[in-house]
């Protein structure tokens, strides 16, 4: 059936109307939104996270993270007022290690009064876990408390932890008799093709029940590759109770470009890729 020009007349202006009505809806809706502004701390316009969105910011989101976990810990009385302190921390993350984690630790006496804190931070591997060693902690009264808190982690994409091999062998403790202090002997080799400038050392001290009873930690500078080094730490006091096990723990921070020493004018990126 064909339409009368008034008719059609009036279809016509009905659908500019409809087309106006929209577009304009749409441009209030877009004017109402918050804008991004990509520094604020929080999440506004069309940011797909906090202060982040590739399209709008410029940048990515990091994925959600879970923290670092606490699996144990652990304080060793070393003398009179004197402690050693150790923890297993433990990276749940199997693609991604945290560059730098930042800890506190307090102790505390009776009266929940504060003797001693400290603030440091350590590195974590992917899907590692290690035991953060804190020697040398001297307090003027008894401590009966010791409280562990994980403030923060920046965590970095690993793609690969292959060619990262630290192997310890060679392990003997000994006391020595006049002056009653413990000394454990290693060596480590360094089965990688990186020269490393620092790698850490982490010794424990295990009774037959596996319960820790002494702690200590050092490091090898310098370490070529493909050589083996000899190295030792030492207790300048008898270790309560007998010595049945050990674990020692090394490792190196693949995250610092400045550890991994360049040789022949060579890059190594291979470890630092987000």
């Amino acid at each position: 059936m064909k339409l009368s020009s008034r008719v059609s007349r009036r279809l016509v202006i009905a659908i500019i109307f409809l087309a106006v009505f929209i577009f304009s809806g749409y441009g209030l809706i877009k004017v109402s939104q918050p804008i991004a502004t990509c520094f604020d701390g929080a999440q506004n316009g069309q940011e797909e996270g906090v202060d982040c969105g590739f399209f709008t910011c410029g940048n990515y989101c990091e994925p959600t993270f879970e923290p670092p976990q606490v699996i144990s810990t652990k304080l060793i009385k070393a003398g009179d007022k004197d402690y050693d302190f150790v923890a297993e921390i433990a990276n749940p993350h199997k693609d991604f290690g945290a560059s730098e984690v930042t800890y506190s630790l307090k102790l505390f006496n009776g009266d929940a009064k504060e003797l001693l804190s400290r603030i440091g931070t350590f590195y974590l591997l992917p899907n590692q876990s290690r035991f953060l060693v804190i020697p040398y902690l001297t307090t003027d009264k008894d401590v009966l408390n010791v409280e562990l808190k994980i403030e923060s982690a920046k965590w970095q994409k690993v793609n690969s932890l292959e060619g990262i091999n630290l192997i310890v062998r060679n392990q003997k403790y000994t006391v020595d008799a006049d002056s009653g202090s413990s000394l454990f002997h290693f060596t480590v080799l360094n089965d990688t093709d990186f020269d490393f400038e620092v790698v850490d050392i982490e010794v424990l001290l295990l009774n037959s029940k596996d319960e820790i009873i002494g702690v200590n930690k050092s490091d090898i500078r310098t370490f070529i590759a493909r050589t083996e080094r000899s190295a030792q730490v030492v207790w300048p006091f008898p270790i309560s109770g007998k010595v049945s096990k050990f674990k020692i723990i090394a490792s190196t921070n693949i995250f610092e470009n400045s550890n991994f020493i360049k040789r022949y004018g060579s890059e190594v990126e291979k470890f630092q890729r987000y």
